[in-house]
């Protein structure tokens, strides 16, 4: 397929446009591999080098009026993981369609912090420039602009420079920014924001992030990158055989291909993330919670250790009665919805005034650091998307920190907190929830902008900081009997990589993948054979990497888009790809680069995540699995011996069915 690509390399400050032609690239997805295992091969260099180079784009449905084809596509070696790592985010491709190109990649290191600004014209090709701003003026910005602090000061701040840029007539062009927060600049956990811009206003509650993986601190520490702003008006993607930017010729597809119309397809596959009648909620934080109840997780995953009865009176107390009970009342009774920029039925943000509620930010910065409350949640996690963090990870570390706060393996003067947090779920109450949440607050800002030694530390991520801090608190380790390693919640990878698993209950976010932190995996089954369960979690890899990542869909959408994307991008531009093979090819190359870049996995380091694994086996076993029956016996004998066992033989059958050696 002939895709066309732009390369910005800022240290030359020029960017060159170019047309390619390789049959085994189909996608950003293989795209970023190209660049990184070939044209760039980063895996020879340290992650902020500027080899790592950041690679994006958009999806080959792109530009035409299918929902939810528009998600942006982010590819990188992840300071955090250690590995090659995809990051999206929903809607920002739509003005990338405007730009003249598919596909781009920021190379090469600026002198000082850099913006990159992008214009496509249609009667002019593209247009570009660099700005510069100051580290002292940029500091100055992320403290404070128009009362708002980090991405969402910077977001103001650009805007109000640069807005003029894409002003065409009396309106605006569309055009959107990418950029990065002082969690970037100073940790290895920056995330990438990115907000819908209308008529040249930011329309708040839209928002979304290329979090994951600490791709904004790759933007900035190996390339100086701060912001890339980008849209036009040069609608210049043409689809060679069926037109996907005509609504007739894409319903005929979709009657085709699913016997109904597009519209029809596109609303049942998002009713979950819109409004669900049969649970009375909607989006992920609704569903989710309304769907888990007794298995949401809770104080730094110590609710795994109660009893079945125990965890349901919390959840009926603190969730259901009262953190999914203002949800509800809130945003779904209003039906304060949005989408991410794109025009689509699924309307998936539920936004209260300023702040934007889903699952996943809402339980690692949520109930994993014992916040039970709307209003305290949004303190915590406002803090934390200030400051440019991947929320996710951020959240999952903050829950670990206040646990080895509640321990006693720190005092709260060393990370910045007036007093130690509360996290017995025996004595919780609501009102706790703020405590909790002011010590987040604190603590996100003080990471962020590195002051304090345990706060730089722990701006490395949770796997490098736990042995650091394990070192530099010995004496607290030893006398207490137990190590900040522990009580950590990661998945390891390589010698120093990790990252924070999804916010599940769930050993398909523990297993041994070459990418984690994702949905990449089969997650929500019952317990299996681990060879079972490696080809479930290999097939399900496959169908999120090629359906939503390599073709740029949104995941929300995939229950359409895995009956009939194929078809429809083989009937667009008379192709005969068959994307579950290519898709294999796909999986040996970030198996190719892992082991390259010595990103080979690793066995689970704490006490935590071994635990969080049996007590799910045990929960399976009550409910009658018996397989899960055996497997708690030999937990019985030996825990440790026994997940060693369940994780390698896992490995052992992936390498086969995939055909690939990862483990060397």
């Amino acid at each position: 397929m002939r895709h066309r690509v732009a390369f910005i390399d800022v240290g030359k400050e020029e960017v060159r446009v170019e047309e390619i032609e390789k049959e085994d690239i189909v996608g950003p997805i293989d795209w970023g591999l190209y660049c990184h295992l070939e044209l760039y091969k980063s895996y020879q260099y340290p992650p902020y080098d500027e080899h790592n180079v950041l690679c994006f784009g958009m999806g080959k449905l792109a530009g035409g009026v299918i929902p939810g084809t528009h998600r942006l596509i982010g590819v990188f070696r992840s300071p955090l993981w250690g590995g090659i790592y995809f990051s999206t985010v929903g809607g920002a491709a739509y003005p990338l369609r405007y730009v003249g190109f598919e596909f781009g990649v920021v190379e090469g290191r600026a002198k000082e912090p850099t913006i990159v600004i992008l214009k496509g014209l249609k009667d002019k090709g593209l247009e570009y420039r660099f700005e510069h701003i100051g580290m002292n003026e940029l500091m100055k910005v992320y403290r404070e602009y128009k009362g708002w602090e980090g991405v969402f000061a910077l977001y103001r701040y650009l805007l109000d420079k640069y807005r003029d840029v894409y002003k065409k007539n009396s309106g605006f062009m569309n055009f959107r920014m990418l950029v990065v927060g002082p969690a970037a600049v100073n940790t290895n956990m920056g995330g990438i924001f990115s907000a819908t811009i209308r008529n040249g206003e930011i329309d708040v509650g839209s928002e979304g992030w290329m979090a994951r993986g600490g791709g904004g601190s790759v933007l900035f520490r190996a390339h100086g990158v701060v912001a890339i702003i980008y849209g036009g008006d040069n609608d210049w993607r043409k689809f060679e055989k069926a037109d996907l930017r005509s609504p007739d010729v894409v319903n005929d597809l979709f009657k085709k291909f699913l016997g109904v119309p597009m519209g029809q397809a596109a609303f049942k596959a998002t009713e979950k993330y819109r409004f669900s009648p049969s649970v009375g909620t909607g989006g992920t934080f609704g569903v989710n919670y309304a769907t888990l109840k007794e298995k949401s997780i809770m104080f730094n995953w110590k609710s795994v250790f109660l009893t079945k009865e125990e965890r349901k009176e919390l959840y009926d107390k603190l969730i259901k009665g009262h953190y999914l009970k203002q949800f509800n009342d809130e945003i779904i009774a209003n039906k304060s919805f949005k989408t991410c920029g794109e025009p689509c039925p699924g309307v998936c943000k539920k936004v209260w005034e300023k702040y934007k509620k889903d699952y996943e930010v809402y339980t690692a910065a949520g109930t994993i650091c014992g916040i039970f409350d709307q209003r305290a949640a949004e303190r915590a996690v406002h803090a934390i998307d200030s400051m440019g963090f991947d929320a996710i990870e951020f959240g999952t570390l903050a829950g670990w920190i206040l646990e080895c706060l509640e321990k006693g393996l720190l005092k709260p003067e060393e990370v910045g907190a007036r007093e130690r947090p509360r996290l017995n779920p025996k004595e919780f109450k609501i009102e706790d929830s703020f405590i909790n949440a002011e010590i987040v607050e604190i603590l996100a800002k003080k990471v962020a902008f590195a002051e304090g030694d345990v706060p730089r530390i722990l701006g490395e991520g949770m796997r490098r900081a736990a042995r650091k801090l394990d070192e530099m608190f010995s004496e607290r380790v030893k006398n207490l009997g137990i190590s900040f390693r522990d009580l950590a919640v990661y998945v390891p990878l390589g010698n120093e990589g990790s990252i924070a698993p999804c916010q599940y209950w769930d050993p398909a976010f523990l297993v041994p993948l070459p990418m984690q932190g994702t949905f990449f995996t089969k997650y929500h089954a019952p317990f299996m054979e681990p060879e079972d369960f490696a080809k479930a979690c290999y097939d399900r890899f496959l169908s999120e990497m090629m359906m939503s990542e390599n073709m740029g869909i949104c995941r929300f959408h995939r229950g359409w888009a895995e009956k009939v994307v194929e078809k429809i991008l083989n009937a667009a531009y008379g192709t005969n790809i068959n994307l579950k093979e290519h898709g294999k090819e796909v999986f040996k190359k970030v198996i190719e680069y892992d082991a390259k870049a010595g990103a080979v996995p690793v066995f689970w380091e704490g006490r935590r995540v071994l635990d969080i694994f049996w007590t799910f086996v045990k929960e399976e076993a009550a409910a009658g699995n018996e397989r899960a029956k055996e497997w708690l016996e030999r937990f019985k004998e030996d825990a440790e011996k026994a997940g060693k066992e369940y994780w390698e033989r896992f490995l052992k059958a992936l390498e086969e069915i995939a055909q690939v050696e990862w483990k060397r």
